[in-house]
């Protein structure tokens, strides 16, 4: 009896244990298949051979944890892509695009599957087979792009290699298309037996076999341009010009404009959206110039952004209003500046009507696509690219794409925004696709033109240069704008003079790009001498002025805590007029800041222009204020650190600081830049240096660690504190070989109400090491001191430490002298007369 009970209970026991078994096995399997569908992607991509894409130039490294969206989508579980955007963008409206357009994306409703090309190869017959042909691995027919297909088909190796603008196409072993331009010889030639393998998309065909390859003729023509007649003398045609600008850098505009200006072109200005100073002072041409227009159709024209193809061709619908007889159009920016007279350009596109100018990548067809991200689909909202998604590119089409600077005869023009013409089909659907695609403009002519009646037309020249290069100028520095990495081109320089001149040499260069007279002005001036034969001289050549802020701007919004600054510099600059005077200037208290602009001699930043106004009536001023540099070298030459400087706005492509006058507030994001000198010992002990921050309550707040042996370039590193900063005097040191060799203070200004605002304050233990390097001299107690003086009163501290990070250069006053300048003032100067205000004169960059 006992042992059957025993059995009974082990029967229980097994039982109970087998359903346990069972319940985990479930429970098990749930989770990963929802860990599977998780970590699903938007596309299974092909596996490329020999694919040399540089990781820098893929999409920007974002958030890529599990996203989580306040509404589900309607067409359920979207990609990580598309859910990290939804949950990163802030608006609602922006939010309910991107999710819509991720659905799209998913049901395959937002790219076309297929367009038609109507510029097939001559003697052709697109997709005919021409056999099949002994091929292997040992030589290769087509060698030109190798891929292995998922879901291969004949007709998909046909359209990936047209695609690629490769003229054959061959399918091998079930799964591998290659495409190349060269024709197999006949001595090749087998028996179509031997390509028996079936397609891996497509069991009833076949597509090649083990050592056979079956080719066929893709149907597109060679890459093979139009090529441009020689110029016409005393030729002529009417052009018209696009200028699309952004910034604040009107005088460079007005240059660019004087000296491309001619009264039988017309010119479009379109102003981003954003940028009110520059739309503001460009409307006065309109009254002056009858073939000059401002565009009332203004768009933010963001890197990489839908808008840029938007605005081009916007513009492009006006021009087609406003003049009848222009036969060409060309693109600008404000970066742009001409090699050659207008006339010579002219000259050559008499000889050349009907030629579209524009610039290929090259002839890698595949990379471009990768890197440019035309694979993939954008959305932009709230002034951002945002990456969705991936998707295959229309099948029957040539792609193509490099600079977005084109030169386009009309009737491409009137082609791709006439009305009559909106119901073609690949003009359609190119629109549809581009309205989703990153760089659309440097890629949407090039694909239309190529595919259509116009392809005789291309030239593949845009009569443009650039200055490329990719270690500086491929950083990620449009990454708060885009979910991308890109490149851009640098600013010319006088050093490149010799590079500028040798291009220049080249019969069919016009413009280059970029130039920035911030930055180097210099060579402007001899490329203008080049041009009119001259040489220029006359008041103000050196100098440039550039607007940083003016008081009738309705955008961008003023920075509260600048004008704060200005204001208290303002305040100097009067006591310091009025120093040596007996006379009462009781009516020369600074009410307002009326414009601030930074100002340049001989391509170096000076400082900035603060215009002010004071209470006595119809009197105003300009002072030069210059930011005071805080650094202290603590080691004996030789020096191993030759810069270092702590701003905000770092530009690394151009090893500039954008915010000039250095003003910095507790929102900001300060960065250290340095460059070592190259006399380091560059033992195996001594590779790094340290930089350490202190904020004003004597904490260390970072460290950083950076290497040494790099003299070549400056180096830069941010202060990557997620909270406000803490207002008041902060200093970085720099720390090598347990010695302090360097260190330098900056300013966060305080504003009205600092004291409610919670700063954290908490430091580890790690960092607390560093706090034996903390400055103790007489100096810095001072500054210390001052934080008393913080709280109690914001206005008097800023006016102290205005003092002591800024210098007073010179004064002007704008109109009229006040009043009380009429008693014996005999160092008083009007602005006029100077050769540094803004009010001063500026020829170069007068439109006449």
């Amino acid at each position: 009896m006992t042992q059957n009970f025993l059995r009974c209970l082990m029967c229980r026991q097994f039982r109970t244990y087998f359903l346990l078994v069972i319940a985990m096995a479930f429970i098990f399997q749930s989770l990963l298949v929802f860990y599977l569908l998780a970590k699903v992607k938007d596309t299974d991509g092909p596996s490329e051979f020999g694919s040399s894409d540089s990781p820098r130039l893929q999409q920007a490294f974002v958030n890529e944890k599990e996203p989580s969206v306040s509404s589900k989508p309607a067409c359920g579980i979207l990609s990580k892509t598309a859910l990290s955007a939804i949950k990163r963008a802030t608006t609602k409206k922006c939010k309910e695009e991107l999710s819509d357009i991720a659905c799209r994306l998913k049901n395959y409703q937002l790219v076309p599957e297929r367009l038609p090309n109507y510029c097939p190869r001559k003697d052709s017959v697109p997709g005919s087979s021409l056999g099949c042909f002994h091929d292997n691995n040992q030589s290769r027919l087509l060698s030109s792009y190798g891929v292995k297909l998922p879901g291969l088909t004949n007709q998909k190796c046909i359209d990936l290699c047209a695609q690629s603008a490769f003229m054959y196409a061959g399918t091998h072993n079930g799964k591998e298309c290659y495409c190349g331009n060269k024709k197999p010889s006949l001595e090749h030639l087998l028996t179509r037996t031997y390509c028996s393998v079936p397609c891996d998309g497509q069991s009833s065909q076949t597509c090649g076999g083990v050592d056979a390859t079956e080719i066929f003729d893709s149907g597109v023509p060679t890459r093979d341009s139009a090529k441009l007649q020689a110029p016409i003398v005393n030729g002529t045609a009417k052009i018209a010009f696009i200028l699309t600008l952004n910034g604040r850098a009107l005088r460079q505009v007005t240059r660019l404009l004087r000296v491309i200006y001619r009264p039988h072109h017309v010119y479009l200005i379109h102003v981003d959206a954003r940028q009110d100073f520059l739309f503001r002072s460009l409307l006065q041409l309109e009254l002056k110039y009858p073939n000059i227009r401002i565009s009332r159709k203004r768009q933010s024209s963001i890197w990489g952004g839908v808008s840029l193809l938007d605005v081009l061709l916007q513009s492009m619908e006006q021009l087609l209003e406003i003049d009848s007889q222009w036969q060409f159009v060309f693109n600008l920016s404000e970066s742009d500046f001409p090699l050659r007279s207008i006339e010579s350009l002219e000259a050559l596109l008499a000889a050349n009507p009907g030629r579209n100018f524009l610039k290929s990548h090259g002839r890698q067809t595949r990379q471009f696509i990768h890197k440019q991200g035309l694979d993939r689909v954008f959305h932009q909202c709230e002034s951002r690219m945002w990456r969705v998604g991936d998707r295959n590119l229309p099948a029957g089409i040539r792609i193509d794409g490099g600079s977005d600077w084109v030169g386009l005869a009309r009737s491409v023009v009137e082609f791709a925004t006439s009305p009559s013409y909106s119901n073609d089909p690949l003009l359609r659907g190119l629109k549809e696709l581009y309205r989703y695609t990153l760089l659309p403009a440097e890629s949407f002519f090039h694909v239309l033109i190529l595919n259509s009646k116009f392809c005789d037309s291309y030239a593949d020249n845009n009569l443009r240069m650039t200055l490329w290069r990719r270690s500086q100028g491929c950083l990620c520095q449009h990454r708060h704008v885009v979910d991308w990495c890109g490149c851009s081109p640098m600013v010319f320089r006088t050093a490149d003079w010799t590079h500028l001149t040798s291009v220049m040499a080249k019969s069919t260069v016009f413009f280059a790009r970029k130039f920035e007279a911030a930055i180097d002005q210099s060579v402007m001036n001899r490329l203008e001498e080049q041009l009119t034969n001259t040489s220029l001289s006359y008041p103000g050549l050196d100098c440039y002025w550039e607007s940083a802020y003016h008081r009738a701007d309705l955008t961008p919004k003023p920075n509260p805590a600048l004008l704060t600054v200005a204001l208290s510099l303002a305040k100097h600059a009067i006591s310091l007029l009025l120093q040596n005077t007996v006379a009462e200037c009781l009516g020369l208290r600074p009410s307002r800041v009326v414009a601030i602009t930074s100002y340049f001699r001989h391509d170096h930043y000076v400082g900035d222009l603060i215009h002010f106004e004071v209470d006595e009536k119809d009197v105003e001023f300009e002072t030069l204020v210059k930011p005071l540099t805080k650094t202290t070298h603590l080691m004996e030459p030789p020096r191993i650190l030759s810069t270092l400087q702590v701003g905000s706005d770092f530009d690394p492509k151009e090893q500039v600081f954008r915010n000039r006058l250095g003003v910095l507030t507790s929102r900001s994001k300060p960065i250290v830049t340095y460059k070592w000198t190259g006399h380091i010992n560059t033992t195996a002990a001594s590779q790094l240096a340290h930089l350490v921050w202190f904020d004003p309550d004597d904490n260390v707040r970072a460290v950083h660690s950076v290497n040494v042996t790099d003299a070549a370039k400056m180096g830069n590193q941010n202060l990557e504190i997620d909270h406000p900063l803490k207002p008041g005097v902060w200093l970085v040191a720099v720390i090598y070989d347990g010695k302090k060799i360097a260190t330098t203070e900056f300013l966060i200004v305080p504003q009205a109400g600092y004291q409610s605002t919670h700063f954290e304050t908490r430091i580890s233990d790690s960092q607390k090491v560093w706090e034996k390097y903390l400055p103790v001299d007489a100096k810095s107690a001072i500054y210390r001191r001052e934080k008393a003086l913080m709280k109690k009163d914001i206005s008097k501290f800023v006016d102290k430490m205005t003092a002591e990070y800024y210098a007073i250069q010179d004064i002007c006053y704008k109109d009229q002298p006040p009043h009380c300048a009429t008693i014996g003032f005999h160092d008083w100067q009007s602005c006029l007369s100077t050769d540094w205000s803004s009010f001063s004169h500026d020829p170069k960059s007068e439109l006449l």
